[in-house]
């Protein structure tokens, strides 16, 4: 099965003005690789842009309008004045878009004493685009299936040395299972640990996709296998898990667990 990974939500929109609504729609979903999601015009004048939405496929996004529509505050902003910074995972390919498509480069590429790497270019209006992988101080690191699969292998790694206090550092205070039994605290299965009523002797669990539905909530779905014993009865378990990750501002912990049995072919129905 393919991993994958998607983004949503936003909570912070940029507004820009353009004289050139239309062109700057354009450049920005052809050279950069925004999407448009809507661009609501004048009935009379299709050539004004009353307002548009361009969304940023890692999340966020801008909106913006045609200049000199209206006598409001945003009717008589100056196009032209603003600059927009942009977290990207591949600033090289994106920079070589830019130029491919005769944009104005400001900065070239840079490799920034903190850790981030990216450009800067004019668009079609004067505005500076700053693109770079710098993902702001405290924010969530990049949310892929290669960062999960590291921190679940350390999960599992915790799990089979039965030691709760390892385990609880990867899991919320709140943490809760969800199952066919029902809901079960996260303070539960971590006193079974404890106490040795519950021990495990393997854990084997393969990422199957990532979903990151804001900037520090990401979904995690698995396919896992594990063994043990619970009071002494030797245990083996298949199941598909579906964990909810929350950023602390220092690491990914987990708030629920989702669990699926997988059913044998035996056992499945029609």
């Amino acid at each position: 099965m393919n991993a994958t990974t998607t983004t949503t939500t936003t909570t912070l929109w940029p507004c820009l003005t353009y004289r050139d609504a239309r062109g700057a729609i354009a450049f920005l979903t052809d050279v950069f690789g925004f999407q448009e999601t809507a661009v609501h015009t004048r009935e009379d004048a299709p050539s004004i842009v009353e307002h548009a939405e361009l969304r940023w496929p890692l999340g966020g996004g801008v909106m913006l309008g045609t200049a000199a529509k209206d006598e409001s505050a945003w009717g008589r902003r100056s196009p032209g004045n603003d600059a927009v910074y942009v977290v990207c995972d591949e600033p090289d390919t994106l920079f070589d878009r830019a130029v491919a498509a005769g944009a104005e480069i400001v900065r070239g590429l840079v490799d920034e004493d903190y850790g981030s790497r990216g450009f800067t270019v004019r668009d079609t209006e004067g505005n500076l685009w700053s693109f770079g992988t710098y993902r702001g101080e405290g924010a969530a690191p990049k949310a892929d299936r290669e960062t999960f699969a590291a921190l679940l292998d350390e999960w599992a790694a915790a799990i089979v040395s039965n030691d709760a206090e390892a385990i609880g550092r990867f899991a919320t205070p709140d943490w809760m299972f969800v199952a066919d039994n029902g809901i079960t605290p996260g303070s539960t299965f971590l006193e079974l640990v404890a106490s040795g009523d519950l021990t495990h002797r393997t854990m084997n669990l393969e990422v199957e996709r990532v979903a990151s539905v804001s900037d520090s909530t990401v979904l995690v779905t698995t396919h896992g296998t594990n063994s043990g014993a619970f009071r002494g009865e030797p245990f083996t378990a298949d199941e598909w898990a579906t964990d909810v990750f929350v950023w602390d501002g220092e690491r990914w912990r987990c708030t629920l667990t989702q669990l699926t049995p997988v059913k044998s072919p035996q056992s499945a129905t029609p």
